[in-house]
């Protein structure tokens, strides 16, 4: 029997295709478990406040606002989970208010298969995470 901690997901996209597809990458990691899937803010905030999960993926628009200001309230609440964004694709302000507001992790949603698990391990240890493309758009600012 491993005695290594598992971490605990909570999954919030409104997407609910893409919450599947992160759950099926994230069942094939034998260090991870989903404990729970959220369509919006709402029930986002209600999963963390009672779980709490150790790492929170996040659209970077989960109803009804983005994820710079959904980071801002889950602080606020008191809820210290690593938070790692996923983005169908934005600028390098959008990369900057979601570090500023609370958010340990930033990657598109066309690298999940490649670096969603190292990236979910990465800010569970409380790094700072950008995946390359993520580096490659803040950078060119």
């Amino acid at each position: 029997m491993s005695s290594t901690k598992r971490i605990r997901i909570l999954i919030a996209d409104d997407f609910k295709a893409l919450r599947d597809v992160i759950r099926l990458y994230l069942e094939r990691a034998d260090d991870m478990d989903v404990v729970d899937e959220a369509p919006d803010l709402n029930d986002a905030l209600e999963s963390a406040r009672a779980l709490p999960p150790d790492v929170i993926i996040m659209n970077d628009y989960l109803p009804p606002i983005d994820s710079a200001h959904a980071a801002t309230l889950l602080r606020k609440e008191g809820i210290a989970s690593a938070i790692l964004v996923i983005s169908m694709g934005t600028n390098s302000d959008v990369i900057q208010r979601s570090f500023q507001s609370g958010v340990n992790g930033f990657m598109y949603k066309d690298e999940i298969d490649e670096f969603l698990v190292d990236a979910i391990r990465r800010v569970q240890q409380g790094e700072r995470y950008l995946s390359p493309k993520a580096r490659d758009v803040y950078r060119s600012t």
